[in-house]
């Protein structure tokens, strides 16, 4: 009996670390700053949200073999809530950001992707750690009630939520645009 519950006591110990590591007890902070001056190269999806990862590690590599382009960041830009529209009908827009230093071969990437300016706007921000694909799950179910909440309580309205992957820096950014024009947004899904 001892045995079993030393077990379960240094399982219960190891998923709680575990989970500590990726986020659990993070403590959310919300703040209005501006947030975009970016280029996005991307893809449209329509489907399930949890298929949009092999879009960007697809994008990912090919920007690296074939453009010898290392992106630091990855996106996506949701526009359907996952609780009012169903897993097939959601919109999403997902790819990679395009590093500063890069932005000199825009000229020849368009020939390849799709790519626009995300211009800077104020926006609802909020940071979660990235230490892997169980962080976005948490950041999902921690972050967005907190967003959420926050966007209602000051009365703003906001278009699609972004979240950006920032894998230099260890960081997800979720995003709500509370001052961006809907029609720049809709040009993406063009």
């Amino acid at each position: 009996m001892k045995l079993i519950l030393s077990i379960l006591g240094t399982l219960i110990i190891l998923i709680v670390v575990t989970l500590s590591y990726y986020g659990l007890f993070t403590r959310i902070s919300i703040a209005e700053k501006e947030m975009g001056g970016f280029w996005l190269l991307y893809e449209k999806h329509v489907g399930d949200y949890k298929e949009v990862g092999p879009v960007i590690d697809r994008m990912y590599s090919r920007l690296l073999g074939e453009d010898a382009i290392e992106t630091s960041r990855g996106f996506g830009l949701y526009y359907d809530d996952p609780k009012k529209v169903k897993k097939e009908n959601l919109r999403s827009v997902v790819g990679c950001i395009l590093d500063k230093q890069d932005e000199s071969k825009i000229d020849h990437l368009k020939k390849y992707y799709k790519i626009k300016y995300y211009p800077a706007t104020k926006s609802v921000v909020a940071e979660f750690p990235f230490k892997g694909t169980l962080s976005i799950f948490m950041g999902i179910f921690k972050v967005y009630p907190k967003l959420a909440e926050y966007i209602k309580q000051r009365n703003y309205t906001s278009g699609p939520f972004m979240e950006i992957y920032d894998t230099l820096h260890k960081k997800i950014f979720y995003v709500a645009s509370i001052a961006m024009d809907a029609e720049i947004f809709d040009s993406f899904l063009e």
